[in-house]
């Protein structure tokens, strides 16, 4: 500090540099306000102690200043509450935001830790339960799904060429092989042969009369990631030798052997027709879509080929006792048991049904995440009850609305499914939409069988009586169908009518709306079968139906 020539040296007394010193230490907060009371306190001493001519005088002043100010710790004291007032206002409202949540944190740390008291008791192995649900009572009966295996063991994938033809081609068993030539049909031919075996097994699997799924894995966690990897490992196989059997399908139609390609559409549909309404909901939508390639493969056998009346009766006869409308094609208790199995790893258990959640059986517990964090708020915690009780009253109604059909109450326009309640939490929430899609796919299986039989019927009638039938009604009166056909997704039985080249089948589709039997158009603009616009034309089949 420079020295004033005028009124003497400008430097502070030692009492006063001692005061300020213990001032300052006094303060105890943070460095800043120590520096800024500091230069306050050091500028108030100089500006008083100018007009003092010599050294003694500075020091006489000094220590009257110093009995003025008072005590030190007092003074810092006061120092501290002045700069805490002195804080910006936006300081203010940050520091009271954050002490209020430190203490919301704080309070829902006490309010937790309940959850994190108790253990989960595991009772019952759902992979057994699932072995068990639907093997037959018989322990001699043979299960189709051994032959199965197999068959998807025996695949033999085919050569690149093939492959890539064949991911090029919308539908190998209407397409007949246009793009094939000389050397790619005799690859195929081996190609086929190679897989003969696989087929024959799939052929012996479709006419055995029982089928049940086979978990054979050491896994007993339902929600394990290894258990689903484990058990769906084998759908893969079976959807392969299903696509080269369609193949095989459309081999044998092209050269003639009608009675084969028929058969093996077939055996394609009761393929499918075992995995329906047993097991994971996973395995039933690969029975759906692996009844669908046979399903749909006997009306594009039927419109490209002269099938005699006698093949005719044969086919029709096999339909009539594979199809059944009534019959539930999706069941649910495997999805119901993956959730009963997460309850019970989520929850502890009372032994007498009760219990509470578990930090991880959060997501299962009844109700919404706001309602359940409040609860925990308040100590209501999640009741393993409640849960339970959640998970049957979803899948119950869940049931009924695969029971009802698209059309719902008749309301025309509506192209939504019955729309199952909001689901009673997050978790069911994410799977509802999923849920309701497995609906349309089941009715719309329905109605591909119920088409297929009806065109058999049509054309058995009319290759015996040499006319085609001018209602579905006749069909019935003949004893060629036990009753007309309703239409899932219309307001009364398929749509049906004779033209000059044959005869129209259609149902009014996913619009629920009848648009005269114009078939919906893909987003390429081409005819499709299962397109969200116009009408689902079943017959005639057009080339570009899948």
């Amino acid at each position: 500090m420079e020295a004033n020539p005028d009124k003497g040296p400008a430097d502070l007394p030692a009492c006063a540099l001692e005061y300020i010193d213990r001032v300052v230490r006094a303060i105890r907060w943070r460095k800043r306000v120590r520096a800024e009371v500091h230069e306050e306190l050091t500028a108030h001493f100089e500006d008083d102690l100018r007009d003092c001519g010599d050294a003694g005088q500075r020091e006489a002043r000094a220590r009257e200043l110093i009995e003025q100010f008072g005590d030190a710790k007092l003074l810092a004291a006061l120092c501290r509450r002045a700069k805490k007032r002195c804080r910006p206002l936006w300081q203010k409202a940050l520091l009271r935001t954050t002490q209020s949540l430190g203490l919301f944190v704080l309070y829902l740390v006490i309010c937790s830790l309940p959850l994190y008291f108790g253990e989960a008791m595991v009772r019952v192995n759902y992979v057994e339960w699932l072995n068990d649900r639907w093997r037959p009572a018989q322990a001699e009966v043979e299960n189709a799904k051994r032959y199965y295996d197999e068959a998807a063991r025996l695949y033999v994938a085919p050569p690149d060429v093939l492959q890539k033809k064949r991911s090029n081609r919308a539908d190998a068993a209407g397409g007949w092989f246009p793009d094939h030539n000389d050397a790619e049909m005799g690859l195929l031919a081996r190609w086929l042969a190679d897989n003969e075996s696989a087929f024959e097994r799939l052929r012996q699997g479709a006419k055995t009369l029982h089928y049940w799924p086979k978990y054979e894995i050491e896994q007993a966690d339902l929600g394990d990631p290894n258990f689903l990897t484990e058990a769906m490992a084998e759908l893969a196989g079976y959807r392969k030798v299903v696509q080269a059997l369609r193949e095989n399908v459309a081999y044998q139609a092209s050269r003639g052997d009608l009675d084969k390609a028929l058969d093996d559409c077939l055996a394609a549909w009761a393929f499918g027709r075992h995995m329906q309404g047993k097991g994971l909901l996973n395995e039933q939508l690969v029975g759906i879509a692996i009844e669908a390639v046979g399903c749909h493969s006997v009306p594009v056998i039927l419109h490209r080929c002269e099938v005699p009346p006698t093949m005719l009766e044969r086919i029709h006869k096999r339909l009539r006792v594979l199809v059944d409308p009534c019959r539930p094609a999706v069941h649910l208790d495997g999805e119901k048991v993956f959730w009963r199995d997460r309850i019970q790893r989520t929850f502890t258990d009372d032994g007498q049904g009760g219990g509470h959640a578990l930090p991880k059986g959060m997501p299962y517990a009844a109700g919404t995440w706001l309602d359940n964090l409040l609860g925990v708020l308040v100590f209501d915690y999640p009741d393993r009850r409640d849960a339970e009780a959640m998970v049957e009253q979803y899948f119950e109604q869940m049931e009924g609305t695969l029971s009802r059909t698209p059309y719902g109450d008749g309301s025309p326009g509506d192209p939504e499914m019955p729309s199952l309640r909001a689901a009673p939490n997050a978790l069911l929430a994410l799977v509802e939409p999923a849920h309701q899609r497995v609906g349309q796919l089941v009715w719309r299986m329905k109605t591909d069988e119920l088409a297929t039989l009806t065109i058999v019927a049509v054309l058995r009638y009319a290759a015996e009586l040499s006319d085609y039938p001018e209602t579905l009604d006749k069909l019935v009166q003949a004893g060629y169908l036990d009753s007309v056909p309703d239409d899932p997704f219309g307001a009364g039985p398929l749509s049906y009518r004779r033209t000059d080249e044959g005869f129209l089948l259609y149902s009014w589709g996913q619009n629920l709306t009848d648009d005269g039997g114009v078939q919906g158009l893909g987003q390429d603009g081409t005819p499709r079968l299962w397109a969200d616009n116009g009408d689902w034309v079943f017959w005639p089949v057009s080339r570009d139906d899948k």
